[in-house]
């Protein structure tokens, strides 16, 4: 894989699990737009992405553009996209996460993080500037405690948190599988019940297995 150089506009396809390619677009370094479009070829039927529907904008790390698979495309770009406003900012720390208690997959492990967060306004783009999320914000909007929130409510807002590789793959290869955007991490920060699918981005997360036994 060659070195990905940053350009605004920039179309890429992504490889997510081994074979499955997702449309991405970068925006103002680092954050990129994911569509919801895959692929198992690397070609892609659009030839612009005005009319595709997104999945999330996300920060990504150097690290994930350097171990991920991404190719650049000739397909315009979606132009005057208008960022979101709203992120959830974890709270800080971090605790000990069961995931499928009492069964043969019960795992154990460390996530950063305290149960929940905080619904935040910020303009990550303020005056044509790169403003990080998880910084200084604009405004509190509502405590959000895993007791008092379900997965349908937090869906439409991401995390502030900086994607890695494969972590990021995994779960656009999850918003694959389930054709809509998911965020497995949501459901590890306010202990929301795990599906099985999962499985993958759990040992991914945990540490407790090998990236390479896990075909990343």
């Amino acid at each position: 894989m060659g070195r990905v150089i940053w350009k605004e506009n920039k179309v890429l396809s992504i490889e997510t699990r081994k074979g499955i390619f997702v449309l991405a677009q970068m925006i103002k370094s680092p954050f990129l737009i994911f569509f919801n479009s895959f692929s198992e070829d690397n070609k892609f039927k659009e030839s612009n992405l005005e009319n595709t529907p997104i999945l999330f904008l996300h920060a990504v790390t150097r690290q994930f553009l350097k171990k991920a698979n991404i190719e650049t495309l000739k397909i315009d770009p979606l132009e005057n996209y208008e960022q979101p406003k709203l992120w959830i900012k974890e709270n800080s720390g971090s605790r000990k996460v069961t995931v499928w208690a009492g069964t043969e997959n019960e795992k154990n492990f460390i996530s950063f993080g305290e149960n929940g967060g905080k619904l935040i306004e910020k303009d990550i783009l303020k005056d044509g500037k790169y403003n990080h999320p998880s910084g200084i914000y604009d405004k509190s909007i509502k405590e959000l405690m895993p007791k008092n929130v379900d997965i349908s409510e937090i869906s439409n807002y991401e995390l502030t948190s900086i994607e890695i590789y494969p972590n990021l793959n995994e779960r656009l290869y999850l918003c694959h599988l389930k054709g809509e955007n998911i965020d497995p991490a949501k459901n590890i920060l306010f202990n929301i019940g795990m599906p099985l699918e999962y499985k993958k981005y759990v040992d991914i997360v945990s540490g407790l297995v090998k990236l390479e036994d896990l075909g990343y």
